[in-house]
């Protein structure tokens, strides 16, 4: 019986390479709930930061958050692109509107737009370099992008439209593969 899930440990290989020998299909569901619940701490800390806003504990925090969660997310779709099964695929469908349900809350979390809304608007006063510049620019547009200026009944129709697309990419490309098999 396996003990521990190599998604939820340090991966001890070169390059730190994950063990795709050592993952099982079950592991992912694990995983990814453990990541969804790292992230929402690390968002929380965030938004409920009492110091003023600024690049580096509003921005760049936010860049660095939900490394589980990323991580996990990028070996699974690689897997379930190369070498994918029937169990991948009911797990990518089972996490699919999770995982969107996720982002959404983040993309349109209220309390976390205000504090890169007001990083967004010092741009011309604070000191970035182009790096940071860059990262500011498209932080803030993925967030308005993902509807953080939308009304709540707007971004209630706008998380139900992207849990729907989810699950219809999904079966989208498990048509695709069928018919190219």
């Amino acid at each position: 019986m396996k003990i521990s899930n190599p998604l939820l440990s340090n991966f001890n290989t070169p390059f730190e390479v994950p063990p795709f020998a050592e993952i099982k299909a079950e592991d992912y569901n694990q995983a990814f709930g453990e990541g969804i619940r790292q992230q929402i701490i690390e968002i929380e800390k965030i938004t409920n930061n009492p110091e003023n806003p600024d690049f580096q504990n509003t921005i760049e925090t936010l860049e660095y958050s939900g490394k589980l969660l990323k991580q996990t997310e990028l070996i699974f779709e690689n897997i379930l692109s190369s070498e994918t099964n029937d169990i991948l695929q009911q797990i990518a469908k089972e996490q699919a509107p999770v995982l969107s349900g996720h982002w959404d809350n983040i993309l349109m979390n209220s309390g976390l737009f205000e504090r890169i809304n007001h990083v967004y608007q010092q741009n011309k006063e604070i000191r970035l370099n182009g790096e940071q510049k860059i990262l500011l620019e498209r932080t803030y547009q993925k967030f308005v992008r993902g509807g953080a200026k939308l009304s709540a009944s707007d971004k209630l129709k706008l998380k139900e439209i992207n849990a729907k697309l989810s699950v219809l990419s999904l079966q989208f490309g498990d048509n695709v593969l069928a018919d190219n098999n």
